[in-house]
């Protein structure tokens, strides 16, 4: 294995990526790259809080991955209980024995944060909240959500007596990586707004940086007393993608505000940077056997491209792994080991290496006099002082 830095590198960064981020009044966030987890800003972000509607997040992730596994479709029916039309806190005011797509009622849960929706949609479903409560918590920690505990659909306060759901600043960063990755999240979470039913003014995306914040696509507000005004926010610029998670913000606008504070500062603050061209040959040279050339340099499958803080370029280093040797015949594209970029012992860009061009065994009679050389030098006495 062969390690290389790549501060070398020469990039240019502007002024603005040693701005400082000024006092904000939430008491948790976190910014993060979403490509590959790398923190830009966080305050405070392990901390446990209630994530009150933002938890409506975990089974919006489940319904889509169910969808891309077959479980369900967009088309799938679903009949409002008496349970989900008793919920409290926001709803769209569905009835016991309404039935509806899956669709409109996901569309319902993210775009109006319907409390009952996401109830019936659980239901639907997963037969019983229970048993969707046990599959959200497996899922979360397949993810890494190590500080969570989904202990509601919805968000709403506990009864009495019960616990609230608990999660991080950095879980739900965690979390909503995965669903940004999800083409029918982002279908969802990105609506700026729904018509539930025909007729019906209107319904706004609670998530009011959809309309203010150049590239915000998502995700997902919440608010309860206890767990304050909350925001789980994504941008993309210049194919560079952001999450921002706020918590305990004091005031509505608080959780705008300072989600877009956040995320303006982290956009001059990182770049996503080429470090390895697919056209490109990687030290060290293979030795070659059984043909004509004795070394061979691996190339790239495909182009490696990190998105990181300046600071973390300079701490970066590429570690191939290859064979000692080769041995011909060997055919172009044939993958012969990897590089990967890595950041304090985390892979955060990798590709395969590939051999660049087609190496021929050599012919019976190229064989036949090369040996017969190499035993004429060797037999040759040495000479020297």
């Amino acid at each position: 294995m062969r390690v290389l830095c790549v501060g070398a590198l020469s990039i240019v960064y502007c002024a603005a990526a040693f701005c400082q981020i000024p006092d904000l009044s939430c008491t948790n966030y976190i910014t993060v790259i979403a490509e590959n987890g790398l923190v830009v800003d966080e305050l405070n972000a392990d901390e446990k809080r209630a994530p009150a509607s933002m938890v409506k997040l975990n089974l919006v992730l489940l319904v889509a991955e169910g969808l891309d596994s077959g479980k369900w479709t967009l088309d799938s029916q679903i009949t409002v209980s008496k349970t989900a039309q008793s919920m409290g806190g926001t709803q769209v005011q569905i009835k016991a024995g309404d039935v509806f797509s899956l669709d409109t009622l996901m569309q319902a849960v993210c775009v109006a944060s319907a409390n009952d929706g996401a109830y019936a949609v659980a239901e639907g479903l997963w037969g019983d909240e229970a048993t969707y409560l046990a599959a959200a918590n497996v899922r979360a920690k397949e993810l890494g959500m190590t500080n969570t505990t989904i202990r509601s659909v919805h968000g709403l306060p506990p009864s009495a007596g019960e616990l609230a759901d608990e999660t991080t600043a950095r879980d739900m960063a965690i979390l909503s990586s995965a669903c940004v990755m999800n083409a029918q999240v982002m279908k969802w979470v990105g609506m700026k707004e729904l018509v539930f039913r025909p007729g019906e003014d209107p319904k706004q995306n609670t998530n009011k940086l959809l309309a203010r914040m150049d590239g915000c696509d998502g995700l997902k507000t919440g608010y309860t007393r206890a767990a304050g005004f909350c925001l789980t926010a994504t941008a993309i610029r210049n194919d560079v993608r952001l999450i921002t998670v706020v918590m305990g913000c004091p005031r509505l606008k608080d959780r705008f505000d300072t989600a877009d504070v956040l995320m303006e500062d982290a956009f001059t603050k990182v770049r996503r940077v080429r470090l390895l061209a697919a056209d490109t040959l990687v030290d060290p040279a293979i030795t070659l056997r059984n043909a004509t050339q004795s070394a061979l340099r691996l190339a790239p499958e495909h182009d490696v491209w990190v998105t990181a803080k300046e600071a973390d370029f300079k701490q970066m280093t590429f570690e191939t792994t290859t064979p000692k040797l080769l041995q011909a015949p060997l055919t172009m594209g044939q993958q012969a080991g990897s590089v990967t970029v890595k950041l304090a012992g985390r892979v955060i860009g990798e590709t395969p290496l590939r051999v660049p061009i087609a190496v021929e065994e050599p012919s019976v009679f190229w064989k036949l006099t090369h040996r017969v050389r190499e035993k004429a030098e060797e037999a040759q006495p040495a000479y020297g002082g």
